[in-house]
């Protein structure tokens, strides 16, 4: 089984897939980034102009870059096909934005409409969603995703320091949330164990609910 997995800046993303690893186990993975092999000029031109949606991702060296939403979609259609052209069996998307239907003749998994559907499945309308995002920036975004469920949402990126993810989730607390979503791949178990701790409520962590679905395709016992 070979699973291509995709990620919006530059790969490889080692602090996801060594996550996801621990709970797929030894399967061969062909990681690409949207950003591999740009120059700094080409990186630049996809910043986001005012107001525009945009992601938030890791450059190799690790520092994190604001990238439009669309203007990054060609660039995953892009490595989709390289990918199949890599023979994967399937392609994993690593990031939890709702973006248009990718055109493959394999399976892709796309993280956003996964998470969705499982809170949607467990959530009624008497219930308040606790939604993470990565930016303040990206309010609006997550309004129109989660709208439906009468959601609490606040931002803090997934690679600031512990004491802005614990006030983070004390704003969550306050209010009272029945469970919380951490909406980008980026955040960890570390980050999930955080904000289970001060809400006192379940946390769902984006990169292992892919996981454990993605299971469910390569395991064939």
């Amino acid at each position: 089984m070979k699973v291509g997995m995709i990620t919006i800046g530059q790969s490889p993303r080692k602090d996801v897939t060594s996550e996801i690893r621990g709970i797929i186990g030894k399967v061969e993975i062909v990681e690409r980034g949207c950003l591999d092999g740009l120059t700094e000029e080409q990186i630049r031109s996809l910043k986001p102009d005012e107001g525009e949606p945009f992601l938030v991702t890791l450059l190799r060296g690790g520092s994190s870059i604001q990238v439009s939403r669309g203007k990054v979609i060609d660039l995953i259609q892009k490595r989709v096909g390289e990918l199949e052209k890599e023979n994967v069996n399937l392609t994993v998307l690593l990031c939890t934005e709702d973006f248009p239907e990718f055109k493959s003749e394999k399976p892709v998994i796309e993280p956003g409409k996964l998470i969705y559907s499982v809170v949607q499945s467990v959530i009624t309308k008497d219930r308040k969603v606790g939604v993470l995002i990565p930016s303040f920036g990206q309010m609006e975004q997550a309004r129109k995703k989660w709208n439906k469920m009468n959601p609490v949402i606040t931002a803090v990126s997934p690679y600031e320091n512990q004491e802005k993810i614990e006030e983070a989730a004390k704003t969550l607390k306050t209010k009272n949330v029945d469970l919380t979503v951490l909406d980008c791949i980026g955040y960890t178990r570390q980050i999930k164990r955080k904000v289970r701790k001060i809400t006192g409520k379940p946390v769902i962590l984006s990169r292992t609910l892919v996981a454990r679905v993605l299971k469910e395709f390569i395991n064939f016992e």
